[in-house]
């Protein structure tokens, strides 16, 4: 009796061992599933940073990367270590592990991530990964004998083999461990920092691209060009369409944050025109997402609702092109 006690206690700290963030970490949903993580990941550290402030200091509000095609995989397919360069404003430093499955010793490095991620997460520091479902970020609830537990879309905790990782057509393995600064950047040093980005973002998107895909608002000429001609990807169509609405959302609220925060010494009189801008922007691409819902529905598509579409792109693209100047003069008085 002794024995069966001490064998089912050791099965109810090994099950809390594997389940080390579940009860402590809260997904936050979001389209860019990178900056959902990211602020769960903030939050968790007791940084008071909303989705809004986070998009728009990482630089992810005014991002858009688009395929001639327009692949599901804008959103996601780029270098994006200047989005953990820019956390640091945020008081967040990203730890990397990162394996392709070509990589002559990519079993090791598939064990090894599992080991080193289950590390992490009994220490404390939160982690999200790449493709534990579909291609994705998903926030680490823990690890198991077998591999991962992640929080699915839904909230709920599922599982991914350790040895699964990385094998899918795409063939990446990306994990990422945040952790908190020491001391975090004040307020106006996280302002002055996100315009210095936006402002060599704008002057050069090219440089933040992967080859085939187009960077910032030369993206939306792409876009619409691939409506008009009929050759695109429907997925991709409507996922970008409620991911790029919901980043020019933040953009707006971002900028309307920064005056209550920073204060009266500076004239917002063109944060306040390029927020309008952006909600305009918004608004056409949140009525991009009412032709096109998600998942995508195949009568959505027709010649009629391109054009549409197309049309709301082009005032999304021209909205955001004036507001980027508004920006780009405040930025240069800041």
């Amino acid at each position: 009796m002794k024995q069966a006690i001490i064998i089912l206690l050791a099965v109810a700290a090994l099950g809390s061992a594997h389940a080390q963030m579940a009860d402590k970490i809260k997904p936050v949903g979001a389209w860019s599933t990178f900056m959902g993580c990211t602020t769960a990941c903030s939050h968790y550290h007791g940084l008071k940073h909303s989705p809004a402030w986070i998009c728009g200091v990482t630089g992810y509000a005014f991002l858009l990367n688009m395929h001639p095609a327009v692949c599901p995989s804008g959103p996601t397919a780029f270098d994006n270590n200047f989005l953990k360069q820019n956390a640091q404003n945020l008081g967040l430093s990203f730890e990397t592990i990162s394996f392709s499955k070509d990589d002559k010793d990519f079993q090791k490095k598939q064990k090894n991530a599992w080991e080193k991620v289950g590390q992490a997460l009994r220490q404390g520091i939160p982690v999200f990964g790449w493709e534990l479902g579909m291609p994705d970020y998903y926030l680490l609830a823990g690890t198991d004998k077998d591999g991962y537990l992640y929080f699915d879309y839904d909230g709920s905790v599922k599982p991914c083999r350790w040895d699964k990782v990385g094998t899918s057509d795409i063939g990446m393995a990306e994990f990422l461990l945040v952790s908190r600064l020491e001391e975090t950047p004040g307020t106006e040093q996280q302002v002055r920092e996100s315009f210095k980005f936006f402002t060599e973002y704008q002057t050069d998107p090219s440089r933040f691209a992967l080859p085939g895909y187009t960077q910032g608002p030369a993206g939306y000429d792409i876009w619409i060009k691939a409506l008009q001609k009929g050759e695109y990807d429907s997925l991709g169509v409507a996922y970008n369409a409620h991911v790029w609405a919901e980043a020019r959302t933040y953009a707006m609220l971002f900028l309307q944050e920064i005056p209550g925060l920073l204060g009266d010494k500076l004239d917002y009189a063109p944060l306040a025109q390029a927020s309008e801008l952006y909600n305009q922007a918004a608004d056409a691409l949140r009525q991009v997402c009412e032709l096109y819902p998600f998942p995508p529905r195949p009568e959505s598509f027709t010649p009629e609702t391109a054009s549409q579409a197309a049309e709301l792109l082009t005032k999304a693209r021209d909205s955001e092109l004036e507001a980027v100047k508004h920006l780009l003069a405040f930025a240069e008085k800041f």
